[in-house]
């Protein structure tokens, strides 16, 4: 195997007699197998030598690395400020060590070691977890975003028996940031679940969910972000549908925009939820209840030139997959990016650049167009219409039938 990827005999048996000779061909079988390209995969093997050789030469003898010799090689490179590139990347030393001790973890050469900090770690957040998921229908990403302020939580005061008023809304404000209400709001709600749950385990004394202050935030007070719908248009069609990417971010944007989809309903979209024989996608909201939305033959389209020219061959039950080694399911995030690149492609002066920009765009144009706000809601699948009506205050024919004069003045 490795002498498909490398020439000259020297090299060869130079790597062979390394601490990672042993390890190699399965190594190279392994990238191969999770879609790494072949420039890819001579890099990786390079990177894993010389990551085996520095281990060897750090004391560690002939023993596979493990996490533990990442961590130290992560703090070499880190006191020699070589961690990282000028553009942020880490160093490609440090990249082919990660995959390289993720592959002996997967065939047990090493055993693997629990990062700090993870769910596991602290069994009390994963009973929350639990918890969150069976009596509030709570969503992994919305679960996701309270991992760090419940982790911290347990880290800075300890036992949840422990807790006081003084001591939770003490940390609560020392933890707020006025600057980010966005994100003290969301601390806020993370913190005040966990103590609903710690209350109703009785863990801790009633009533302490009470003592986490609310957020000043006014509903409404904001205008949504959209752009013209001729916009939108000029993002679709800046898509190269030659290439895998542009493929893929193409069928991303034509579900967003005709169909008001957030980024975690493109990135969770899976083969089940594609009703080809009835025209229609079944997709689950916040609150896990799924609902059937047309699908519009333009989009419906669009995914299958995705799935004939642009998915890569990989056994997933999700739809759309990473155009990059290794081959994996893409995340909210990914989503997002497919809009920030569209809008960077075609220079448009966007009022945002994430994936709910088109979500924004497609209702305030159903809006213009006469659509009621019920109707919009149940597409875009509002909990109240209170959250649809947001959309409103950007239609100014709207807003003039329903203001009401001001006291003492005439009209115009």
């Amino acid at each position: 195997m490795l002498a498909l990827y490398f020439n000259s005999p020297s090299i060869i048996a130079r790597y062979r007699a390394g601490s990672a000779g042993p390890y190699l061909d399965r190594f190279i079988a392994w990238l191969a197998d999770h879609g790494y390209r072949r420039a890819t995969i001579r890099r990786h093997v390079r990177g894993a030598v010389q990551f085996a050789t520095w281990s060897n030469s750090s004391g560690t003898g002939s023993m596979p690395p493990d996490q533990a010799t990442l961590v130290r090689l992560h703090d070499h490179l880190a006191k020699q400020d070589r961690l990282r590139y000028a553009c942020g990347l880490y160093h490609h030393l440090y990249q082919s060590a990660r995959i390289y001790v993720r592959f002996l973890e997967e065939i047990c050469a090493v055993r693997p070691v629990a990062k700090k900090d993870s769910v596991d770690a602290f069994p009390l957040f994963a009973e929350f977890r639990d918890w969150m998921r069976a009596h509030r229908g709570t969503r992994d990403i919305s679960l996701a975003n309270y991992h760090m302020p419940v982790m911290t939580l347990l880290r800075t005061l300890g036992a949840p028996s422990t807790y006081s008023a003084p001591a939770l809304r003490a940390y609560f404000l020392q933890q707020v940031n006025p600057l980010h209400p966005e994100k003290s709001k969301n601390l806020a709600t993370a913190l005040r679940m966990f103590l609903r749950f710690l209350v109703a385990r009785g863990k801790c004394a009633p009533g302490l969910e009470f003592t986490i202050p609310t957020v000043a935030r006014w509903r409404l007070s904001t205008l949504p972000k959209y752009i013209p719908p001729d916009q939108v248009e000029t993002l679709i069609a800046s898509c190269d549908t030659s290439t895998p990417l542009g493929v893929r971010d193409r069928a991303i944007l034509l579900l967003i925009s005709r169909l008001g989809l957030r980024a975690s309903d493109v990135s969770g979209l899976q083969f089940h939820h594609l009703l080809w024989s009835e025209g229609m996608l079944r997709v689950a909201g916040k609150n896990r209840h799924e609902v059937e939305l047309p699908m519009p033959q333009e989009v419906g389209d669009a995914i299958l030139c995705y799935l004939k020219n642009g998915r890569p061959t990989l056994s997933s039950d999700f739809v759309f997959i990473t155009t990059t080694a290794p081959f994996v399911p893409i995340t909210r995030q990914v989503v997002g990016r497919a809009v920030v690149r569209a809008v960077r492609r075609t220079g448009i002066n966007a009022p945002s650049r994430g994936a709910h920009l088109l979500r924004h765009s497609m209702a305030t144009a159903m809006l213009r167009d006469g659509m009621s706000l019920p109707a919009i809601g149940a597409l875009l699948r509002h909990s109240s219409v209170e959250t649809t009506m947001v959309y409103a205050k950007v239609d100014v024919n709207l807003l003039k039938e329903v203001v009401q004069p001001w006291p003492g003045v005439r009209l115009c």
